[in-house]
Order: structure tokens, then sequence, then C-alpha cells
């Protein structure tokens, strides 16, 4: 019984949740002023690496320079990566902020876990719609496995 009352207290103890909270943190707004200028950087940084790599691109296709065609392809691609990362960085980091507090551990009951999001129902055939063929020889499953 005193060991029950101890591991209970414990898990209480040990129990930790995380919600974050803009009010509680000093200097919030001036590092989300931070981040949106180091965003505003990196947005011009992608538009210079697609003008340069294009500029790139065609005077080495005009010229038969192919390593300089090949590094203008890869600078415009870049460009288009970094413009896509920096676009959709905070709702990356807002989908797996969401998914990981719907994740918990809070009972180990199997049947406290939510239904499948997909449920596939299997309605039979009605008996009349099979036909044994007499002449078919159905052999017993392989024990191979």
């Amino acid at each position: 019984m005193i060991v029950d009352a101890a591991a209970a207290s414990a898990a209480v103890i040990l129990a930790v949740e995380v919600d974050p909270d803009d009010s509680k943190a000093p200097g919030i707004n001036a590092l989300k002023d931070l981040v949106n200028g180091l965003a505003a950087y990196a947005v011009v940084a992608a538009v210079a690496a697609v003008l340069l790599g294009g500029i790139a691109w065609a005077l080495g296709e005009r010229m038969g320079l192919d390593r300089a065609s090949a590094a203008g392809k890869s600078g415009v691609l870049a460009g288009f990566g970094l413009a896509f990362l920096v676009g959709a960085a905070a709702a990356f980091v807002n989908f797996f902020l969401a998914t990981g507090a719907s994740a918990s551990n809070d009972s180990d009951d199997a049947n406290s876990m939510r239904p499948p999001a997909v449920v596939q129902t299997f309605t039979p055939a009605p008996a009349d719609d099979i036909v044994d063929d007499p002449d078919v020889v159905h052999e017993l499953p392989s024990s191979d496995f």
C-alpha cells in the first residue's frame, strides 16, 4: 500500500506539460521581429539566387558553357527551394507542434485509444452468388511462413 502511494505521488511529480504561451516569455516580440527580419533577408537572397542562376543558365546555354549552364540551373532550383522553405517554415512548425500536442500517454488502456481515421467495412456476398465448382481442388494453406 505504501509502495503504491509512493509510485502514484512520483507519477504526479514527474508529470511534465508544455504549453507555449507568448505572454510569459520576456522579449518575445523582439525575437519575432528578428525572425521576420531574417525571413525577409532570406526572401531577398532567394530572389537573387533565381535571378543570378537564370543569368548564368542563359549565358551558359548561349555560349556553350555546360558547367555554367548546370550551375545556373542549380542556382535557380536553390532559389526556389529557399523561397519555399521560408514560406512554409511556419506552417511546418505549426503542423508538428499541433501533432506533438495531440500525442499523449495518459492511459495504458488499449480501449482509450482514438478510433482509426479510416474504417473499411466488408460486406460478404449473398450465399446464392457463391458457386462451388466440384472440379476445383482446394489445397490446404502452406505452413512455410
